[in-house]
């Protein structure tokens, strides 16, 4: 099953039910449906493709999940940066891993800005700052971005997530998990969207 499914019929089955409470901020099925197709479509207008690497790093937050749909609505890969990482373990994975747009959290730009430069030229950087709406923020890329609608072409067997260990026997390594990998674990565990089944959870971990 690919994952762009999951919000698609949760989407279709609850549009108006909650998905999201994040600092007092709640958020629709259908408004993280609207909110990743957004963010999809200003994504390929900076030249986002598929199997291009897209990197997030900032603690849980709205944008990860809808970053994530908006990967899978591309084809292209998520990849969530440990927040908690030092300078040569962010470089390391950021060369490595390769990604064509990275999105951050202001607490993390000045560690971000430390990096070498010649790294990070490669990189577009999206900052997360709802207040300050600049040319390369997130809001910006909502708000100038068009509702057209996407249709994954990808294989279930399809990498969606490049997700790196922890690296304390050595330098991290990406773990490639696939749709299919994804898709397993969730109806493993989730009920799916019911419209007379309202329960929900609370994420404490990070999501990287």
């Amino acid at each position: 099953m690919h994952t762009s499914e999951f919000l698609n019929i949760s989407a279709a089955i609850v549009p108006n039910r909650t998905a999201i409470i994040f600092e007092g901020k709640r958020f629709t099925y259908i408004q993280i449906e609207e909110r990743s197709t957004l963010l999809a479509n200003a994504l390929k207008q900076i030249g986002v493709n598929p199997k291009d690497r897209i990197a997030i790093m900032n603690v849980n937050c709205n944008e990860h999940v809808e970053l994530y749909f908006a990967c899978a609505k591309l084809d292209a890969i998520y990849v969530p940066l440990n927040f908690r990482g030092k300078q040569d373990e962010i470089e390391f994975i950021l060369r490595d891993s390769n990604p064509k747009v990275l999105i951050a959290g202001n607490r993390y730009l000045e560690l971000l800005e430390s990096l070498d430069k010649s790294l990070l030229s490669t990189i577009d950087l999206v900052r997360i700052e709802e207040s300050i709406p600049t040319p390369n923020s997130y809001k910006t890329l909502l708000d100038t971005s068009t509702k057209q609608e996407m249709f994954p072409s990808g294989l279930d067997q399809d990498v969606i997530i490049l997700m790196y260990t922890a690296g304390t026997t050595g330098k991290p390594k990406g773990v490639m998990l696939t749709h299919e990998n994804l898709s397993s674990y969730i109806l493993s565990n989730v009920n799916p969207a019911d419209p007379e089944i309202d329960e929900r959870n609370i994420i404490t971990v990070p999501l990287y």
